[in-house]
C-alpha cells in the first residue's frame, strides 16, 4: 500500500532463464528476453537491472515474492504460469512452484495456469489437471506454440483449438483468461499477435473476464475500440507500464489515451516481475500527472486520484477477487510485513545479499 492506495500487480512470472533450461537454438529469443529486462528502467534506475549472472537462474520465489512484498509496497500479486515458449527446453515458470507460493501466501497471491500444446484433447486434459490439483484462479495462454524451432501461431476465434478450449473453461468454472498479445515472440508469425481475432470469443464467452495481456505496446486505437465494445475485456499494462521510466512520451499517450477512451476501470498496473521490478514503476506512478504538452498534444484529461487508485489496485482486487477487509488486515501482520516494516531492504535483495 502506498498513500492508503491498494496495489496489486497483475503478472508477476519469476523465470527459469537458468543455462539448464535454455534452448541452445533459441539464443536470439533468450538475447532479446535479457535485452526487454534491461531496457525496462532508464538510467538513474540502472541498478535495478540484473547482471548477466543475476538473470540467467531459476529464479526463487522467495527472491520475487521479497521484491513484490518487501522491497516494493504490493499488497497482491497474480503468478503467471508460463510454457517453454520456444526459449526454455521446460517451462519457464512451472505451475507447481505457482501453486506452491499460492499456498504458502494464499492472502496475497493468485495464480494462474498454462498449457502450450497444440493438440487440443492434450490441451485441455493439462488444464484439467492444473484445475484439480492446483484449484487454478485462471489461465495465461500465448497466442503460438513453439515446438521443433517453429512458433505456430492460433487465433483466439479459431474453432479448431481455441473455441473448444475457452467452452472447456467455462464449464470447468474458469471466469479469467489472460493472453499475451500485441508484443511479438519470435519465432511466431507476428500476426498471431494481432488483436483482430478478439471480437468473437468476447462476445461469445461474456461470462469470463479476458485480459489484454502487454495492452498498450501496439494496436492503441484498436484496443480502444474493442474496450469500448466490450465489458468483459481488461488491459494488463506489463511492459506499457514500463514507459513511465524507459519512454516516458509513449506511456503519457498510451495511458492518456485509454483514459480518454474508456476510462480507468479496466486497465492493470502489471510490472511482469522479473521482467521489472514493481517498485520504480510505482514510485514513479505515485503522484503521476500527465505532462501539459502531452495533455495538449494528444487530447488526453489530467489523470485523477480515482484514477491512480483504481490502476494500481482497486480495479484488480475487484477482477481477481481479492477481499479488501479480511485480506488487508492479515497480510498487515505477516511475515512480508514485518520485513517490510524493519526496513526497505535494497533491490534484488535475495540474490545480492
Amino acid at each position: 500500500m502506498i498513500d492508503g492506495m491498494v496495489i496489486v500487480d497483475a503478472v508477476v512470472h519469476p523465470w527459469d532463464m537458468s543455462p539448464a533450461n535454455q534452448n541452445p537454438a533459441a539464443q536470439a529469443q533468450i538475447d532479446a528476453v535479457y535485452a526487454s529486462h534491461k531496457l525496462s528502467f532508464d538510467d538513474a534506475h540502472a541498478h535495478y537491472r540484473l547482471q548477466p549472472d543475476e538473470f540467467f537462474l531459476d529464479q526463487s520465489f522467495d527472491t520475487i515474492g521479497r521484491a513484490e512484498f518487501v522491497e516494493s509496497p504490493v499488497d497482491f500479486a497474480v503468478l503467471h504460469a508460463l510454457p517453454d515458449l520456444g526459449f526454455g527446453l521446460n517451462h519457464i515458470t512451472r505451475p507447481d512452484k505457482c501453486a506452491a507460493f499460492r499456498d504458502a501466501w494464499p492472502d496475497r497471491v493468485k495464480f494462474y495456469g498454462t498449457v502450450g500444446t497444440p493438440v487440443l484433447a492434450s490441451a485441455i486434459e493439462e488444464i484439467r489437471r492444473q484445475i484439480d490439483e492446483y484449484g487454478i484462479d485462471g489461465v495465461k495462454l500465448y497466442p503460438a506454440f513453439f515446438y521443433d524451432g517453429i512458433g505456430q501461431g492460433w487465433r483466439m476465434d479459431g474453432e479448431d483449438w481455441a473455441t473448444p478450449f475457452f467452452e472447456y473453461c467455462q464449464s470447468a468454472g474458469i471466469r479469467r483468461i489472460a493472453v499475451h498479445k500485441a508484443l511479438w515472440l519470435e519465432p511466431a508469425p507476428k500476426e498471431a499477435f494481432d488483436i483482430d481475432d478478439l471480437a468473437s470469443p468476447l462476445d461469445r464467452f461474456p461470462d469470463i473476464q479476458f485480459e489484454m495481456v502487454h495492452g498498450g505496446t501496439a494496436f492503441l486505437d484498436q484496443s480502444i475500440e474493442l474496450m469500448q465494445r466490450h465489458p468483459n475485456l481488461h488491459m494488463t499494462m506489463e511492459t506499457s507500464f514500463s514507459y513511465i521510466l524507459s519512454r516516458p512520451r509513449v506511456f503519457a499517450k498510451v495511458l492518456g489515451r485509454m483514459i480518454a477512451g474508456v476510462g480507468s476501470e479496466r486497465l492493470l498496473f502489471a510490472s511482469g516481475n522479473n521482467l521489472a521490478h514493481p517498485a520504480p514503476l510505482i514510485e514513479a506512478f505515485r503522484d503521476y500527472q500527465f505532462p501539459e504538452e502531452y495533455q495538449e498534444e494528444f487530447a488526453i484529461p489530467p489523470l485523477t486520484a480515482q484514477d491512480r487508485a483504481n490502476i494500481l489496485g482497486l480495479n484488480g482486487m475487484k477482477l481477481y477477487g481479492f477481499d479488501a477487509t479480511a485480506q488487508l488486515l492479515r497480510i498487515a501482520q505477516d511475515g512480508f510485513a514485518r520485513e517490510r516494516a524493519a526496513g526497505i531492504p535494497q533491490p534484488w535483495s535475495n540474490l545480492r545479499g
